[in-house]
């Protein structure tokens, strides 16, 4: 469909163009056995034309002619009236030149077969868009750049597309018939030997929704346009398309119709990448100089990708420069980043390496301090705390002096504050060779890590009689380490095969120590110490080989088969007391899968799939049938729907302490204590692509089996659960919603606009009373609108996100509830119904400019941004906390505050690229 809407726009174009520029262009000229190729070159230079030919077809021609006031066509036809050569106006300035028919290679037609890159690098170029005008046939180069057209003839005209690239248009010559055709795109208007570069009237090509539902193709470089509030962010900036959740800012992660973030498969170069963010997930750890393209499956994603029941984000890194040694410098208020890409050899082996780290634990900018001020657990009385009645403890009233006994409720003046030492860095390294002109190696690898150090301190005074201080002092580090090997060869126009070797480690943890001093007008001072520690970690290592089957260009057939080796860890203890220990050791997963795309008469396009899978620790066998359409209602209306079954082995318990957000741990199912997840995809929509307008509305509908819930999911020991011996619980989940897309380019200025109506539930036995309540994720509305502008050096964006109050629970009571055997004691929330209330809308509005100068090679970006401009107080959660006096002391009490975002806050940040 895009490449009919780029036909269509681009066939108006051209013949408005024919009618006006044809009749303003005339020609006066003389020349004098000048050869041919540099009578182009003169009519090029001074009368600003565009001429496509192959010099081999006019090497050896020379001309000898008078030209007076002629229009383009009346002047080609007399330079060519003595040659070979013929042409075709296309438009008012361009003109595609090549050789005259020979009738008998004219009457067969034959296989053609390109390579579609970057003009100034070299990279290859994935899934660009390959539309014939001469058949009205679209064709999409696989993920090394490849494609194969059969029955192509010299009539056949070629228009290649990729996001953040101009148009080119192709003309197919007998020169092809033997040789592959080497396409190279360019992001600005450039001229080409046997290619016609267009002018794309629009300046920022961000993604393009795709007629495969569900999907589309998104360019990283929209990312470094649009604001932001420290880093420059892809995952941020797919936020903002519909379904997707943008109102919280403390998460990177995609919350897709209804799925939550960990739900979704996140690939790079292959490899699985399992926590997806820095800074507690107000950045996502991609580095945004690694990724060369990026690819979402939001709902009903084919047979090819499994282990995951909501979403894919499959992203591809960049191999690197082939043609010269380039790189990258970057700094902002938060961290310094850059890159290299260097040629290794004239074959095509290449070297990229990226690297970024913050130093927040050096130099706390103002944007880090606004930023962290999110995670302060503001506890004092302007925060709008309310204190719950304090609870009893398990055996009644306690031994001691009358202020100890069941006192009356009373408000304590509470604060807090913290003070973090705090880092991240990242670094992607890549090696890609071409062996010979079908095989490539290429080895890919990549290191996170998030450290934080930090000192806690609360104060909570209780009228005259108690004053209780709490010092927790604690460490957090989480980090990802990520590498594949991957090996593709292509065998022929119809046969490719990729075989991928990965391995993916990811470790979490978390260590505090709590002390508290009490001081009571009747007891005196006491000390009380608590200690926590967290552990979790997952290894992956895997083996998978895939083959296509290109049929005739249009319709393919793809399988392939795998092998995966699990081996998680998860530990968590309390005072000497094991409150989790989870291990599964050298678990092997095997899948297959089987998939096709067939196109039929009358624009009706099916793709069926199916995947199986067997896991040793649940010792059972999976079968997930895939099923999607798309059909052609008109040229400019496109009907498309998908379902399918998924499962999920991997289960991620997420916590919901802000601070502690790196504490979710991952935990591999066996069916007992961790059970497989299931989901069952519906999705039906409608397009409209034409011309410079595409607008799609779609139902979604996501069920959801085997959801998994972690009883101290807030970070402390404070439990949900009906039965507090309880440490997970199983449960069902649904949800269903439409979205609406408009998105339109006016030339220098783009837009688009998103629109989500949702609702996601979930049930599980141990909570709410066995009763279906609204999910932590859940919103009813949610409206993103994005705007960019460009003129001259400027570049200019803004960002609109409003969306309705997100569910929170109000904390009836509390009771203390002992173990049957020693250790510490668990707080059981009594809560009349979960999520039942709503926090306040959440709305902000961001800006950003950035200078962009170019001088040679290089490249300079100044950028500023305003994050939340109008300074909206937006409200993140409804926190629970609790207070633990001295033993023998007053009861602990629940307190609830409003956890606030950030109010306004400036990034300013500087690139060079050479």
């Amino acid at each position: 469909m895009k490449k009919l809407r780029t036909f269509l726009c681009s066939s108006v174009l051209l013949i408005a163009s024919s009618l006006i520029a044809s009749e303003e262009v005339v020609i006066n000229e003389d020349f004098n056995q000048t050869p041919l190729a540099e009578v182009f070159k003169v009519l090029k230079d001074k009368y600003q034309l565009r001429i496509a030919f192959a010099n081999r077809d006019v090497k050896e021609i020379n001309i000898t002619v008078r030209i007076e006031q002629l229009n383009i066509r009346d002047a080609f036809k007399l330079i060519l009236e003595e040659t070979p050569m013929t042409f075709e106006v296309i438009d008012g300035r361009s003109v595609i030149l090549r050789k005259k028919k020979n009738p008998s290679l004219d009457e067969q037609n034959f296989d053609l077969t390109g390579i579609i890159s970057d003009e100034n690098t070299g990279e290859r170029l994935p899934y660009a868009y390959v539309w014939s005008e001469t058949t009205k046939t679209s064709y999409t180069s696989n993920v090394e750049g490849f494609f194969s057209i059969p029955g192509v003839s010299t009539e056949t005209r070629l228009r290649i597309s990729y996001l953040g690239y101009q148009d080119t248009l192709v003309a197919v010559t007998d020169f092809h018939r033997e040789r592959r055709i080497n396409v190279q795109l360019v992001p600005l208007l450039n001229q080409l030997e046997e290619v016609v570069v267009l002018d794309d009237n629009s300046q920022l090509a961000n993604f393009r929704p795709e007629e495969q539902p569900g999907k589309f193709t998104f360019s990283p470089k929209v990312s470094k346009i649009a604001p932001s509030a420290g880093e420059v962010d892809v995952f941020r900036t797919l936020q903002l398309l519909p379904g997707i959740n943008a109102t919280n800012e403390v998460s990177s992660g995609l919350t897709i119709n209804g799925g939550t973030s960990n739900q979704n498969l996140v690939l790079f170069d292959g490899f699985t990448v399992y926590h997806v963010d820095h800074f507690f997930g107000y950045f996502s750890a991609f580095n945004p100089l690694a990724v060369k393209s990026l690819q979402l499956y939001k709902t009903g994603f084919e047979a090819k990708f499994g282990g995951r029941v909501s979403s894919v984000v499959d992203i591809t890194g960049k191999d690197g420069n082939r043609n010269r040694v380039s790189g990258t410098l970057g700094l902002n208020l938060l961290s310094v980043n850059s890159s290299i890409e260097v040629p290794l050899s004239d074959d095509g082996t290449t070297l990229f390496f990226s690297g970024r780290r913050s130093y927040t634990d050096i130099w706390s900018s103002s944007l880090f301090e606004n930023i962290f001020s999110i995670f302060e657990n503001s506890l004092s009385d302007e925060s709008g705390s309310t204190t719950s009645p304090p609870m009893m403890p398990p055996d009644g009233p306690p031994d001691g002096p009358p202020d100890s006994i069941n006192p009356p409720p009373m408000e304590p003046s509470l604060s807090s504050s913290i003070e973090p030492e705090f880092y991240y860095t990242d670094m992607n390294i890549k090696l890609s060779s071409r062996l010979g002109t079908k095989n490539k190696l290429s080895f890919s690898f990549y290191d996170s890590n998030d450290i934080l150090n930090y000192t806690e301190t609360i104060d909570a005074s209780f009228e005259d009689t108690l004053q209780v201080n709490t010092e927790n002092l604690g460490f957090i580090t989480w980090g990802n380490v990520g590498s594949s090997l991957k090996f593709s060869r292509l065998w022929n126009n119809n046969h490719f095969t990729q075989i991928l070797a990965s391995y993916s480690f990811y470790e979490s943890m978390f260590r505090e120590q709590s002390n508290t001093t009490s001081q009571s007008a009747t007891l005196g001072e006491t000390f009380t110490n608590t200690d926590q520690d967290q552990f979790n970690n997952i290894e992956d290592i895997s083996f998978k080989i895939d083959h296509t089957v290109e049929l005739n260009g249009i319709d393919r057939i793809e399988a392939g088969m795998g092998t995966s080796n699990f081996s998680t860890q998860l530990r968590h203890e309390v005072e000497d007391s094991i409150l989790a220990d989870q291990r599964s050791r050298e678990e092997l997963l095997l899948t297959g899968y089987l998939q096709g795309s067939f196109a039929l008469a009358n624009g009706l396009t099916l793709n069926p799939g199916l995947r199986t899978s067997y896991l040793t620790s649940t010792g059972n066998s999976y079968f997930e049938p895939r099923f999607s359409f798309s059909y052609h209602l008109s040229p400019e209306f496109v009907l498309n729907g998908a379902w399918g079954k998924y499962y999920q082995f991997i289960n991620q318990s997420n916590t919901r302490n802000v601070l502690e957000g790196s504490r979710d741990f991952w935990i591999l199912a066996d069916n007992r204590a961790v059970p497989t997840q299931m989901a069952t995809h519906h999705l039906l929509g409608v397009s409209y692509d034409r011309g410079p307008l595409n607008a799609s509305i779609n139902y979604f509908q996501k069920d959801f089996e085997g959801l998994l819930e972690y009883a101290f999911r807030n970070g402390k020991l404070i439990t949900e659960f009906s039965d507090p011996g309880r440490v997970f619980t199983q449960g069902t989940g649904s949800s269903r919603g439409i979205e609406l897309l408009v998105k339109r380019d006016f030339g220098a200025f783009d837009s688009w606009f998103s629109y989500t109506l949702g609702e996601s539930r979930q049930q599980f036995d141990q909570i709410n009373g066995g009763r279906s309540f609204y999910a932590d994720h859940d919103q009813r509305h949610e409206m993103n609108w994005f705007g960019s502008y460009s003129i001259g050096n400027f570049e200019f964006s803004m960002v609109w996100i409003y969306g309705t109050g997100k569910p929170y629970s109000n904390v009836q009571s509390q009771q203390g509830v002992g173990r049957d055997r020693p250790g510490p004691t668990i707080t059981q929330l009594n809560i009349e119904e979960r999520n039942n209330e709503r926090l306040p809308p959440y709305h902000r509005m961001d800006l950003s400019a950035s200078y962009v100068t170019q001088l040679g090679n290089t490249q300079s970006r100044l950028s500023l941004s305003i994050f939340n401009l109008y300074n909206r107080e937006n409200v993140l959660d409804r926190q629970v906390n609790l207070i633990q006096p001295g033993r023998g002391m007053r009861q602990p009490l629940i307190t609830s505050n409003d956890l606030t975002l950030s109010g306004t806050s400036l990034n300013f940040s500087m690139e060079i690229t050479f």
